[in-house]
Order: C-alpha cells, then structure tokens, then sequence
C-alpha cells in the first residue's frame, strides 16, 4: 500500500501545511493589533545645544570638508513603551528625529539617537543628559536658522506577521539651528 517515505512525505506535509496556517492566523491577528500610543516627553537641555564648525566623521574628520557645521545636544527623555509589548512582539526600535526644512530642500528627516528594546522590563525608559548619538549635520553642510523639531518614532518587530511602526502626533521639543560663532 504506502511505504515509509510516502508516509514520511504526508505527515511533514500535514504538519508544514498545518503550521503556516497558524502562522497566517496569528499574522493577520497581529496586523489588526492596535497598539496604543506610549506616553512620552523630550527636553533637550538649552545649556549643552551648541552649532559647532569642525571636522566631523570618524575620529572628528570629515573627507569632503574640514569647516562642517553640526549640531550637538543633549536631552532627557521620559518614555513608557510598556503597552506596545504584548504575546506577539519581538523588539522595539526607538528613535529621536529632528525634522526642519531648508530653502532647497522641503522635508529633511536626521536620526539624533536610536535604542533596541527587547522586553517589557526595559520599555520604560527615564534618560537624562543623552547626547546625539549621531550627527545633526545639513546636507549644505551649513546651518542658517533652520527651525528643527524633535519627534519621537518607533518600530515594532513582532515574532511573526508585518512590521508596524508609529510617531508622537506632535513634536516634542524645538530647536534653531543657527550658524555657529566666527573665530
């Protein structure tokens, strides 16, 4: 009648078949998941906002030009991010943008700081003093009193289905960036 492979060969397709429809189900439960948005608040510390003119890269050296203007700053950040985390997420990725425009160009979008959060223990995050981990420079490579305002965005990687993401409705904190001081 049957011998062992064409037994082998329905039971792995029964359970391969089996397993992506519950994978289906959960995924499409999850798309239709929605999240509620986290409470947040970002201060940025007036006392250590500074435009600097230097080289800046790698070691603080930039290849294309040695008079780069860009910012530095510092900020507090008060966000609970316990309630995107429920049976079905992986990671959140959260990220603090500056978005300004410039005479040529409209919508500028520049990722300040970004940080992985992998369980609900440390979604509750309360940060003081935190530096731009990367850098506010304009692709002009000069600043002429752009208005920046911060936002907070977020990703949710879940262990199965779609990537969804989000944003704070309105900006969290504003900035100007001016050029910076002659020498």
């Amino acid at each position: 009648m049957f011998n062992l492979q064409q037994r082998l060969n329905v039971v792995s397709s029964f359970a391969m078949t089996s397993l992506g429809c519950v994978l289906a189900i959960i995924a499409l439960i999850s798309a239709f998941t929605s999240y509620s948005d986290p409470t947040s608040s970002l201060k940025v510390d007036n006392d250590t906002f500074r435009v600097v003119t230097r080289r800046y890269g790698p070691d603080h050296y930039d290849y294309r030009n040695s008079k780069s203007e860009f910012a530095r700053l510092a900020f507090d950040l008060d966000a609970d991010f316990t309630p995107l985390f429920n049976w079905n997420t992986k990671q959140v990725f959260v990220t603090v943008v500056a978005e300004y425009e410039s005479k040529t160009h409209n919508r500028n979008k520049i990722v300040l700081w970004d940080r992985i959060i992998t369980n609900k223990e440390k979604a509750n995050l309360r940060l003081r003093n935190v530096p731009n981990k990367y850098a506010l420079i304009d692709v002009s490579r000069k600043w002429s009193q752009q208005e920046a305002k911060l936002s907070l965005h977020w990703d949710i990687t879940p262990h199965v289905g779609i990537l969804q993401s989000g944003h704070t409705k309105e900006s969290l904190a504003n900035i100007v960036l001016s050029p910076a001081p002659q020498k």
